[in-house]
């Protein structure tokens, strides 16, 4: 069972940036193994609740880049100032964006709102909405983190070993006896992590999943969160 405490991602590549066959790992390679783990062993993400105001222009805003679920909206009322609660327009049983008590899902209210991929569309032009959400928490530098857990830990850093190791082993960069000990080492580490974890409904996981994404979409590849992430000397410190 999971023990309740979180890690940065940042803590296993300590460990993964030592392998030769791993150098030059990038961004974008880190957020693709990340949501192809999370459909073999469930969310191995920590969620925060969270809040945001989002400014809508030419009736439409910008979601945040973190969101998992939506907790609940509301808007400011012109005029008044008052903040009163909107509803969500589209399928409700088609919502992979809102939790299952999300009241804008029946809500009575003259406004209400679309979602699609990281905007929402809301039947008025100009104004303010704040958005009650889950978010994936970050660590300080805006890097995801995961279950402090051997099994999660491990099996991310096997996952991404193996995914490197494969192509590696037919450019006769990697010995067969070395390839065969990471993918025996994967598959453990993968099925004792799902065993550990409770496992999401399939319109959960793919929500996780465009989280993730978005949010390593929406980070600076050339910022602080990402300058020291291919250097390995950071990590031979």
């Amino acid at each position: 069972m999971h023990n309740g405490k979180f890690t940065s991602i940042k803590s296993i590549f300590s460990e993964i940036i030592r392998y030769p066959f791993v150098e030059g790992i990038q961004p974008e390679d880190i957020a693709l193994y990340l949501t192809n783990l999370l459909s073999l062993i469930g969310s191995p993400f920590a969620f925060d609740k969270k809040f945001k105001v989002i400014q809508i222009s030419n009736y439409k805003g910008i979601l945040p880049c973190d969101l998992i679920r939506i907790d609940g909206t509301r808007y400011r009322c012109q005029g008044t100032g008052r903040y009163l609660p909107l509803l969500y327009a589209s399928d409700i049983y088609n919502s992979a964006y809102h939790s299952d008590d999300c009241p804008d899902k029946s809500s009575v209210s003259k406004h209400s709102y679309s979602v699609n991929n990281n905007l929402i569309y809301t039947s008025f032009e100009e104004g303010e909405l704040q958005i009650a959400y889950q978010g994936i928490a970050t660590d300080e530098e805006g890097f995801p983190m995961i279950p402090d857990s051997v099994q999660v830990r491990q099996a991310l850093k096997y996952y991404i070993l193996w995914q490197y190791a494969e192509p590696a082993r037919y450019r006769n960069e990697v010995p067969k006896d070395v390839y065969e000990e990471i993918r025996k080492d994967y598959a453990w580490y993968v099925g004792a992590a799902s065993n550990s974890l409770n496992m999401l409904t399939l319109d959960k996981a793919k929500s996780v999943e465009n989280g993730i994404i978005r949010l390593f979409q929406g980070m600076d590849h050339h910022s602080d969160a990402w300058k020291h992430f291919n250097k390995a000397e950071i990590f031979k410190k």
